[in-house]
């Protein structure tokens, strides 16, 4: 066995054994897979790897891992079965292990983004917006608002900015955040 093929058969192998290792590990196999996530105290179950916001995952573990595979797969396939030059198989196994790893990152991009259509809105969209008390908010103490954000109706943990007390429906302006409590004012 060459060292490219050597090369080659240990990518494949790593590549695949990760993709296996992983879904074991997030459960993708026992039907236990799932994330979730907290925006301004508000719960929502979303499925796994959705925070809210979508980003390109481009250099995530599963593309990375399909880009090893790939490249170890296509490297034996150019070189062994098609008989081509190490200069070619090796170009040819980069290039397509390159393309089904961004082909990959867009699938997943398209799926979080279409599983993210109805996630909670970032928390500090809230800032700024009027809410309403739901929870009276004792003095020096932790009360709930609930407010509305796009289509979306969040509550929340929230206390006054100056301490007093507000019951409950009372209209206020959420002022800023603070870890997953919102500080509010009453509305004049």
């Amino acid at each position: 066995m060459s060292t490219i093929e050597l090369i080659y058969v240990v990518c494949l192998c790593l590549g695949l054994g990760f993709a296996v290792l992983s879904g074991i590990m997030a459960g993708a196999f026992s039907g236990t897979a799932e994330a979730h996530v907290d925006v301004g105290g508000s719960h929502v179950d979303m499925g796994h790897g959705v925070e809210g916001h979508v980003h390109f995952p481009l250099l995530s573990p599963v593309t990375i891992s399909m880009f090893v595979a790939t490249f170890g797969g296509l490297g034996l396939l150019f070189m062994k079965v098609l008989g081509w030059p190490t200069a070619g198989h090796v170009t040819a196994s980069i290039v397509g292990a390159g393309a089904v790893a961004f082909a990959v990152a867009w699938l997943l991009y398209k799926v979080f983004q279409a599983t993210s259509a109805g996630a909670p809105p970032d928390a500090a969209e809230a800032i700024g917006r009027e809410a309403e008390v739901t929870v009276p908010i004792p003095h020096q103490g932790l009360g709930e608002i609930a407010f509305t954000v796009g289509e979306t109706r969040l509550t929340s943990p929230a206390k006054t900015e100056d301490g007093k007390e507000l019951p409950a429906q009372t209209p206020v302006r959420i002022i800023r955040q603070v870890g997953t409590t919102y500080l509010v004012r009453k509305l004049a």
